[in-house]
């Protein structure tokens, strides 16, 4: 009762008194007030003073007598932190007398980071109304807000009618008068604006942020998804800001506010730090400097046990230098990403261009202190939060896709010199084989010529024997040149068996034709009766009448290897050569009753090269044969049993 009596009072002696006010004051001012337009800014018709735990009625004289101030700067900064500040204004409805309804006027805020809001109303008679009692220490209540404003109850006043409007203001960590009065009307409309930005702002952001994500993903960007969770997390801090985190997620619980505030200030430095730090390893080689950074984050993730045990007012300041810090880092690695294989890519200039002139514009309206006027301070975190994300999500795109293109340039031009080096391979096994061939055509040349030699040698000592018999009553001289002669021979087949000429070219096998092997035992006979007469040997071939169909120089180079082979091993007795017939084929045999062979010497005489205890040649003779079988497709077997003699059977196909 005693306050309302003073407030009255004072409504009457602001009409009568002022007048009478002491020399040098200056009475305030009375805000008449249109009930179809709002008041944008409030604060340049109020009064204000700090809250100093005066008496009610000595501010009001204070107001009265014009002693409070109408900077409200200078006033805020004069009062300590968390204290609060009153802000005084007379205001009457300028609403023409008849018999309309009262006008209504609300008490909007646009105060950033404001800890509490008291408005009271105090009519003409002492009728006092607390139209706002918010104190972010309370419970969230929905009705006090208007979209992200905080709103008053409405202000009804009839026409002509006067009252005074006192505001107490405890302000955080910006100190603003950011008040308005608006109509219902006017602020609906505001509130739905507001909300349509708020939900584009967020919708827009979050999808960029997916798509950001996604593409990092796609890119295998470790860098890049990091980055994309510090842009989620300076996101979820602006709905801090916003109190959509108080209304959505902890309305019943005030006191989580500002620790949740300052443990995501410090969880944003840790992703800050540790994704400048990765960057830096990804983009640079400056390793201490990398550790330098990841040590800051380790330091932030620390200190967020500090929150429940530091006052806010002692950790809040350090906080705000370690997000310098962080964004100045940020700053230091963003200016690497435009490097790649050490070459700079302009387009990311570009980006990083628009992005610093959108951070140089926010700090400039914040340091011009623009705040009701053209933005608020929430609108300034957005715009930083646009440039910053324009920079990060723009640079480090084009960055990525600049480094993979240049990977791409580098995996083709390793694929090119891939592909150079397998057609040098190529080229290389081709030399290689072609020299394979060659050599094994050189090979063959000389096995060849070794074979040829080895077939010469044993009708040329038939024939030396032959000659030597039928010459044996010559001179002496003539003798003598005849055996001249053949040891030439000799000697020429020996050298040729022994390094045959590996240029010549393969001969082209002659096609199998049809003969009677008669002519080849006569011939065979002729060959070897008179060697066989000299060694005591009783050479017997039984003719044939049997036509074959098989090359006849290399069945005549069978059986005269075969025959000469048991001349030469039977020592005395007889050997016989003959054919049998066995279905289609016929079966040539050659029969001796020499020493005759195991099972292993048999083998071992299959081999090139091997030869008896008593032979002095190469050991070729039935390498050859059973190797010129194998090329014919003829079937050459040998049954041999030691002390009774050998068996050679050759199968020819007979003629159809």
């Amino acid at each position: 009762m005693v306050l309302r009596a003073i407030l009255a009072a004072f409504l009457l002696g602001a009409t009568l008194v002022a007048p009478a006010a002491p020399c040098g004051a200056e009475a305030p001012g009375m805000l008449v007030l249109d009930p179809a337009r709002p008041v944008p800014d409030l604060a340049a018709f109020m009064r204000f003073a700090p809250d100093e735990g005066l008496p009610i009625s000595a501010l009001i004289d204070a107001f009265t007598a014009g002693r409070l101030s109408a900077d409200f700067l200078a006033v805020a900064d004069a009062t300590p932190p968390y204290r609060g500040v009153w802000g005084l204004v007379e205001i009457a409805s300028g609403a023409p007398p008849d018999d309309r309804a009262p006008d209504a006027w609300i008490l909007v805020s646009r105060i950033h980071g404001l800890i509490a809001l008291d408005a009271f109303v105090i009519r003409l008679g002492g009728a006092t109304e607390q139209v706002l009692a918010n104190d972010m220490r309370e419970p969230f209540d929905a009705t006090e807000f208007s979209a992200t404003l905080l709103r008053s109850a409405p202000v009804t006043l009839a026409a002509g009618e006067r009252a005074l409007l006192m505001v107490r203001m405890v302000h955080g960590a910006v100190d603003s008068a950011a008040l308005s009065l608006e109509t219902p009307a006017g602020l609906q409309a505001e509130a739905f604006r507001l909300g349509m930005e708020l939900a584009g702002f967020y919708a827009f952001l979050v999808a960029c942020l997916i798509v950001f994500a996604a593409f990092s993903a796609s890119m295998r960007s470790g860098v890049g998804l990091l980055y994309a969770a510090l842009l989620a997390l300076l996101l979820l801090f602006l709905a801090y800001l916003d109190n959509l985190l108080f209304r959505l997620v902890y309305p019943a619980h005030p006191g989580w506010h500002l620790p949740v505030g300052l443990s995501l200030l410090l969880i944003v430095l840790a992703a800050g730090f540790a994704a400048a730090a990765m960057s830096e390893r990804r983009f640079s080689a400056r390793g201490r400097f990398a550790r330098l950074l990841t040590g800051a984050a380790v330091a932030s993730i620390l200190a967020l046990g500090l929150v429940p045990v530091v006052a806010a007012d002692v950790l809040a300041p350090t906080i705000y230098l370690a997000m310098a810090g962080m964004v100045a880092a940020q700053v230091a690695v963003v200016f690497r990403w435009d490097v790649v294989g050490d070459v700079q890519r302009p387009a990311f200039r570009l980006v990083v261009l628009v992005a610093l002139a959108g951070i140089v514009v926010a700090v400039a309206l914040a340091l011009a202190r623009v705040d009701a006027g053209v933005v608020s301070i929430n609108g300034l975190a957005k715009l930083v939060y646009l440039s910053v994300a324009v920079l990060i999500m723009g640079g480090l795109s084009v960055s990525l896709i600049d480094l993979r293109r240049a990977h791409a340039s580098a995996q083709m031009d390793r694929i090119a010199a891939l592909e150079a080096e397998a057609a040098a391979s190529r080229d290389l096994l081709e030399a290689e084989r072609n020299y394979s061939r060659a050599r094994d055509l050189a090979a063959r040349r000389r096995a060849q010529l070794a074979d040829m030699s080895h077939d010469l040698r044993q009708p040329l000592a038939s024939l030396r024997l032959t000659m030597t018999t039928a010459l044996r009553d010559a001179s002496a001289e003539d003798r003598a040149r005849l055996a001249e002669a053949f040891d030439y021979l000799q000697g020429l087949t020996r050298a040729h068996q022994a390094e045959g000429d590996a240029d010549e070219e393969e001969a082209p096998e002659t096609a199998p034709e049809v003969y009677a092997l008669a002519l080849l035992l006569a011939t065979i006979g002729q060959m070897f009766d008179a060697e066989a007469a000299a060694k005591g040997i009783d050479l017997r071939i039984v003719p044939s009448s049997v036509l074959v169909a098989a090359r006849p120089l290399a069945v005549m180079r069978i059986l005269s290897n075969l025959v000469a082979n048991a001349i030469r091993h039977a020592g005395r007795g007889r050997i016989l050569v003959g054919v049998r017939h066995r279905g289609g084929m016929a079966e040539v045999q050659v029969l001796d009753q020499g020493p005759g062979m195991d099972a292993e010497a048999l083998d071992r005489f299959r081999l090139r090269g091997q030869s008896g205890d008593q032979s002095d040649g190469q050991g070729l003779g039935l390498a050859i044969c059973f190797a010129l079988a194998g090329d014919m497709g003829l079937d050459l077997q040998v049954a041999s049993v030691p002390g009774r003699g050998t068996v050679f059977s050759l199968r020819i196909p007979r003629a159809a």
